[in-house]
């Protein structure tokens, strides 16, 4: 009889390796995890992005927002490091691993303009550029190309880092570029602002609905958030309108003047001045359909211009207007173009002639 020992056994084939939870590293990542929430909300949401917008402003703002972003991934990274840690299956290559900066140079070297030849300096010159970068690694036991290379891999296959989406990206730096620029009679409007009106608008899912000058769609954003309607908007500045297109809003025409279609809402901050707002408005009134409603701003220089066109206007607004509210001073001084005009809210509506009402606006 043949005594067969263990050793003499083929391994199996589903061998699981042993694991070796550490709960001690899992909780010091995870609270060097924590540590960097305060620091991440300042970056994404920095005081100078609640001042009066400027285009240095913006770019500042833009900035700390991309430092942000990039310390998210560096949290994420540890959290999931931290997970692994607990389960005791974290890659060996990152056992010494214990610091933000040594995860912030594995994410620069990871980079692609990091190429191989790039890399192998550092090891090759240990009084170089990157000494300093040289002695982060060597503490945390990475010591060589190889071994950066892995360590890179190691950490990407823990978690998938926080993901920015490159169209978000590039609208915001759209409209980055636009603050400041003078384009005649653009005004965007204060989200608070945007928020009134859609709530004046009453607005029901399935509506026909018009923004007939729209900007960059701040008043849009805020119908979308507020109801699923059917919204189609105008614009004429060529600019303003890819940024309308790149958000994915419905733009079926450059001018509003060419649009007959009907709608059940129209909301509108039109150019002010030379009678432009009177007929915009007009023309919105043309486009409503019977028992629609307009919400518009309008500037304060309505009520009291002396010049036929806003007298008319005026006496046209008796029967139609049933709100009509002059908003606090300085409510556009949060626009991206600030201003001090002061403006209204109107809401005109469309009733059959039969049920017109006379109405003192």
């Amino acid at each position: 009889m043949i005594q067969l020992s263990i050793f003499d056994t083929e391994p199996h084939s589903d061998h699981t390796p042993l694991r070796y939870p550490n709960p001690q590293k899992a909780n010091s990542l995870r609270l060097l995890a924590d540590r960097l929430q305060p620091t991440i909300d300042n970056k994404l949401n920095p005081a100078i992005a609640q001042q009066r917008p400027t285009r240095r402003r913006a770019r500042i703002a833009a900035s700390l927002a991309s430092e942000g972003e990039r310390l998210q991934k560096i949290q994420s990274w540890l959290y999931a490091m931290a997970l692994a840690a607990e389960r005791g299956d974290l890659p060996d290559i990152l056992a010494f691993v214990t610091t933000k900066t040594q995860l912030e140079m594995l994410l620069t070297l990871g980079h692609d303009s990091w190429t191989d030849d790039k890399l192998l300096r550092i090891f090759k010159n240990p009084n170089g550029a990157y000494t300093d970068w040289l002695n982060r690694l060597k503490k945390a036991k990475i010591t060589s190309l190889s071994q950066v290379k892995k360590a890179i891999a190691a950490v990407a296959s823990l978690s998938a880092p926080t993901s920015h989406d490159p169209l978000a990206i590039k609208i915001r730096a759209y409209e980055r570029d636009i603050i400041g620029v003078d384009f005649p009679g653009y005004f965007p409007t204060p989200r608070p602002i945007c928020e009134r009106m859609v709530k004046l608008a009453i607005l029901q899912n399935r509506m026909r609905v018009l923004e007939p000058s729209a900007g960059k769609g701040s008043i849009c954003e805020a119908i979308e958030k507020e109801a699923r309607v059917h919204l189609d908007v105008c614009e004429i500045q060529p600019t303003l309108a890819r940024i309308l297109k790149l958000k994915g809003f419905n733009v079926i025409a450059a001018n509003c003047f060419d649009i007959r279609e009907q709608y059940d809402r129209i909301l509108l901050n039109p150019p002010f001045g030379r009678g432009e707002e009177v007929k915009h408005i007009r023309h919105a009134y043309d486009c409503l359909l019977t028992g629609g409603r307009i919400v518009a701003l309008a500037p304060e220089s309505i009520t009291f211009r002396r010049e036929p066109i806003y007298r008319e206007f005026r006496e046209w607004l008796l029967d139609k207007c049933s709100f009509n509210e002059a908003l606090p001073d300085g409510s556009f001084l949060q626009s991206d173009r600030p201003t001090h005009v002061r403006t209204r809210i109107l809401v005109i509506e469309k009733h059959s002639d039969k049920k017109q009402k006379t109405k003192h606006c």
